[in-house]
């Protein structure tokens, strides 16, 4: 008999992590289970404000005999009340089992949980429908997680490994020797990716919360990132590691939109024209965007540092494509910019004024006619037109790693450019 297990939410921006309590159920259960593949670390919707830190679920499947699943679910369901960080309010565990194989239409649920905002009943009424078992915590929320993550296909996915601390090291700062990981980095990039911050020569493999994650590599080639992993030097005991299967960096949060449609708490790529230049707020940079079905409030917020440059670029007239979460923000609705491509550059034309026809001095504007400065020549106001090169290149331009949401997907793997270029061909 097959048997899906899917767990979330059990963890608090105070500690704890699903990815740990997976970790160790899926040790556990694999002494007396045959898993069917590794388990499942899967990112929902980025956008939802209860989440606590990376929206992520977790979910692992195994061949069991009938006779061993009562025993299998009494044990994830007495460690999930044991781990789970119950002090916390957001913090509201949920279990799912599921036996045979996983139905259509809890597949379908996944993208959902995914792409839109789900509540606790959509999830319960899903549940009913495909015959899935559910143990609901506190509120419980954490059903629809874990629902989602036994039913993703994991058709595109990638690889993380993830190294966790013994108990008397939570909380305290994390000892990974920084020169290791930028020669892990250098070893397996780009099979292994977002190790290091080049530009600001930081490392960003190591998490600086209370959480028991010591090290998460990221990959698209499972022996690279154990690789990567075998070339740090850590300088405190591991306490042990799992690699997981995920559906994180494949932008499947993104679908195509036209600005009209946008709702607050889903991702989405739009196209359309600058209708109105840059501006500025506490290190905020905006922008306006429009097409035929409305406009909408972009923006690069300060955490996605150099990024701002590019987006200062863009004058009014230009013709680009956004990717982005779309969230409320001063209550006005916004797109969290994530990556953009400018499709169509409008021209620059900034107007000077003409030198002294009689001495080549400067002139000056005086109203309706100009005055030289050194000889005092007047003559008519007429300015000249002067085409400014434009700075921006057709290309993807992308956050940094260290501001990259856990979905995106970087340009430096394949099919990185793919739903951005996707939009640059629909009319």
């Amino acid at each position: 008999m097959k048997l899906h297990i899917g767990i979330d939410d059990t963890d608090s921006p105070d500690g704890m992590c699903t990815t740990y309590l997976g970790a160790l159920l899926y040790r556990e259960i694999s002494r007396v289970a045959e898993p069917l593949d590794l388990p499942k670390l899967i990112r929902l919707n980025p956008n939802v404000p209860y989440k606590t830190r990376g929206n992520g679920a977790v979910a692992m499947s195994f061949e069991v005999e009938d006779e061993d699943i009562p025993e299998i679910k009494e044990l994830v369901l007495d460690m999930v009340e044991e781990l789970s960080d119950f002090n916390h309010e957001n913090t509201n565990p949920g279990v799912v089992f599921l036996e045979g194989e996983i139905p259509k239409e809890l597949e379908e649920f996944t993208y959902k949980a995914i792409w839109e905002h789900v509540t606790i009943e959509d999830a319960e009424k899903v549940a009913k429908e495909v015959n899935a078992e559910i143990h609901k915590f506190k509120l419980g929320r954490g059903i629809i997680g874990a629902l989602a993550a036994v039913g993703h296909p994991l058709e595109n996915f990638t690889y993380e490994l993830l190294a966790y601390r013994k108990r008397e090291f939570w909380g305290k700062e994390r000892r990974v020797n920084r020169e290791s990981v930028f020669e892990a980095d250098r070893l397996t990039y780009p099979f292994t990716y977002d190790n290091v911050d080049p530009f600001k020569g930081s490392v960003l493999i190591t998490p600086h919360g209370k959480d028991p994650v010591l090290v998460g590599i990221r990959g698209i080639d499972k022996n690279r990132v154990l690789c990567a992993f075998e070339n740090l030097i850590i300088e405190e005991p591991v306490e042990f590691f799992q690699i997981y299967k995920t559906n994180q960096n494949t932008d499947e949060h993104l679908r195509f939109r036209k600005i009209g449609e946008l709702k607050p708490l889903e991702s989405a790529v739009v196209r359309g024209r600058v209708s109105r230049e840059y501006w500025e707020k506490g290190r905020h940079v905006f922008f306006e965007l429009s097409d035929e079905t409305g406009t909408i409030r972009v923006a690069a917020f300060e955490p996605t540092k150099g990024f701002r440059r590019y987006v200062r670029m863009l004058i009014e007239g230009d013709e680009i494509i956004a990717a982005g979460g779309v969230k409320e923000f001063e209550d006005v609705l916004t797109l969290n910019l994530e990556k953009f491509y400018p499709i169509r550059l409008a021209e620059k034309i900034v107007y000077e004024k003409p030198k002294c026809p009689k001495c080549g001095g400067t002139m000056k504007s005086k109203g309706d006619y100009l005055k030289c400065k050194k000889c005092g020549h007047k003559m008519q106001k007429v300015l000249i037109p002067k085409r400014l090169p434009r700075q921006l290149e057709k290309k993807i331009y992308e956050v940094p790693p260290d501001a990259r949401k856990h979905l995106s997907r970087p340009l430096v793997l394949p099919l990185g450019e793919e739903k951005i270029l996707e939009a640059a061909e629909r009319n």
